[in-house]
């Protein structure tokens, strides 16, 4: 019996040895691991997050208990972590670690210097990776930056010091504008020039970024037009969707005029969502109605929760016939890609609104059947039908 008890806490002790240890994070402010880093020599890990980040949840509940993940960073890192939903802690971080998502890691030394940074949720083995990347001055920004400063017209070193930058999310437009400047304001249209400018360009009012759209069509021979116009469509998304979210109307139309130069189907319909989103926002309902009406069918004719949205806003906020005909018709439309209870009771509320009883209640009965489907509360749309006399 004693020697059943005895394997049974053996056992135990062992399991809680492989699986309840994790990353030692210590009780400190970052300042004071700094110290403690000029005292041992190792650098801080210092982990921003925020308590309800899923992704943060997951690396501290699962990754970092692994044996093999607390052993290396314990053993190589002072660590310590900050939620940065505390505002307090929030202003002070974001902008000095130019954080824009969690969790984000950054690796200093004890004078504070970024040494490395890296983003995001990772499998055990990948975060070891990323420690042991950390640890290699090869790998750190500081050995990059300076490989870049010295020559910033090698485009091998431009490359490296962009991707050390890109690994943190870090600023790089800098990093373009002095490349293309060093340059003489003139790139070899190769792919090793492509790669650093998709990469690093950000800002549509740079040099460097109006060089890539004179250059698009060569561009797109070196790489594929795909890859080409991807980029183009990313950079416009990143300057119109956060004024746009912000209703920073100057700068999104500003951004707006500019993206519209680029002559891409593909951004035409970015900007069309965008701006009715503002207009939205903005209850500018004539802007947003013939804005609607002159792109709906070219660009978002497939977008079906797009088009019932439409649709509503023109029942809501017109009484002409023809703009309410026009809805009529985005809401048949969504109701066509998606026969769901919204998008035919939408049908239904704008055929009751100009008259067309039958057509109202067709939409209406049908918005019954799919609502009852799902158990929904189809109360709406039996109001429709039995004012029409059922």
């Amino acid at each position: 019996m004693y020697r059943i008890v005895t394997l049974i806490f053996t056992v135990f002790m062992s399991g809680s040895l492989l699986f309840g240890q994790s990353i030692n994070f210590q009780p400190m402010s970052l300042e004071d691991a700094l110290t403690e880093s000029g005292k041992t020599g190792k650098p801080v890990l210092f982990m921003a997050y925020q308590s309800t980040c899923s992704h943060c949840e997951k690396m501290l509940n699962e990754i970092f208990p692994d044996t093999a993940v607390s052993n290396f960073y314990n053993a190589n890192f002072i660590n310590v972590k900050v939620d940065l939903l505390d505002q307090a802690m929030a202003k002070k971080y974001i902008k000095q670690f130019y954080i824009t998502s969690f969790p984000t890691f950054v690796i200093l030394n004890s004078k504070g210097e970024t040494l490395y940074q890296f983003v995001g949720e990772f499998k055990g083995t990948e975060f070891v990776k990323q420690g042991k990347l950390a640890l290699d001055p090869q790998n750190q920004i500081p050995t990059n930056r300076n490989a870049f400063e010295k020559n910033m017209a090698d485009s091998t070193a431009c490359y490296n010091y962009l991707l050390v930058l890109s690994r943190g999310r870090l600023a790089t437009q800098g990093v373009a504008n002095s490349y293309f400047a060093a340059n003489n304001k003139q790139l070899e249209i190769n792919a090793t020039n492509w790669k650093i400018l998709s990469m690093s360009v950000s800002d549509m009012e740079s040099e460097v970024f109006k060089f890539m759209l004179a250059h698009r069509n060569d561009f797109a021979q070196v790489m594929t037009a795909k890859k080409v116009d991807r980029k183009f469509y990313l950079t416009a998304a990143f300057n119109l969707q956060t004024p746009a979210s912000n209703n920073d109307t100057t700068n999104y139309f500003k951004m707006r005029n500019i993206a519209a130069t680029f002559g891409l189907p593909i951004i035409d319909s970015l900007i069309l969502v965008n701006d009715l989103n503002v207009y939205e926002k903005n209850k500018r309902w004539a802007d947003y109605i013939n804005t609607a009406k002159s792109g709906a069918e070219k660009y978002l004719w497939n977008d079906s929760n797009t088009l019932r949205r439409i649709s509503d806003n023109f029942y809501e906020h017109s009484d002409d016939k023809s703009t309410l005909m026009k809805g009529a018709n985005y809401a048949v439309r969504s109701a066509e890609l998606k026969p769901e209870y919204f998008n035919n009771l939408s049908a239904a509320k704008i055929y009751y609104k100009t008259g067309y009883d039958d057509l109202a209640k067709k939409y209406a009965k049908q918005a019954i059947v799919e609502g009852k489907k799902k158990g929904m509360n189809v109360n709406e749309a039996e109001i429709i039908v039995n004012e029409l006399g059922g």
